[in-house]
């Protein structure tokens, strides 16, 4: 639990579901815009998200998300690790999936086959999804944002302070926000954490870098 000390209210999961699914884990770098969001910095450097503001932010997101017709939402993910999770989170929801790498011209050219015209966007990171989040700006549409501790969020309508990288925190943000919107639908959700999670391999590039990144760290011990 050194983690997080602070006192916690009631939760959407439980403190030890957030903690062991890495949601309050950031990067080593951060943003003034995400600085509100973070509880501490390790020795380590990395910094660490107040649990209890990512629930708060979940909770405002969900009656946010369910002010609108779900048709009017539209969720993307240009990470591998978003996919699953966005799905299932459409499924459950109502909301439309936008699959695979999303297009340019998607939300600004009705002559391609993948435009769309949502109220609201939902993106899994504001800067793997940039394409879809100025596009989105330039149409006026809202746009609402899982965003790290290095996020630049002059973009961002709606702020959802989280890990945005590994596959267990996406899809418990993920999970955590279509459970609060069919409650406050007073929809039936009996959907599982466990389906919301990406089974996807990372890329042989990323393995390769992965691996380059752990040598230079035992060169430097």
């Amino acid at each position: 639990m050194d983690e997080q000390q602070q006192t916690t209210k009631e939760l959407l999961v439980s403190l030890d579901e957030y903690l062991s699914n890495g949601v309050h884990v950031g990067l080593k770098y951060k943003t003034a815009d995400m600085r509100p969001f973070i509880y501490k910095i390790r020795p380590d450097r990395l910094c660490v998200f107040d649990v209890q503001k990512i629930d708060e932010r979940l909770r405002m997101a969900a009656e946010f998300v369910a002010r609108f017709d779900p048709k009017d939402v539209v969720v993307v993910s240009n990470r591998v690790y978003g996919r699953t999770p966005i799905k299932k989170f459409c499924e459950n929801t109502g909301c439309r999936v936008y699959p695979g790498r999303f297009v340019s011209g998607s939300l600004t050219n009705p002559e391609i086959e993948t435009f769309v015209e949502p109220k609201l966007l939902i993106v899994t990171d504001p800067t793997a999804d940039s394409q879809a989040v100025k596009e989105a700006g330039d149409m006026g549409v809202a746009i609402m944002a899982i965003c790290d501790t290095n996020t630049r969020t002059h973009n961002i309508d709606f702020i959802i302070p989280s890990n945005n990288k590994g596959k267990n925190s996406l899809a418990l943000v993920y999970w955590a926000l279509a459970k609060e919107v069919s409650r406050i639908r007073s929809v039936e959700f009996n959907a599982e954490f466990e389906d919301f999670i990406s089974q996807a391999e990372p890329q042989p590039y990323l393995l390769e870098i992965q691996e380059k990144q752990r040598r230079r760290r035992g060169r430097r011990r």
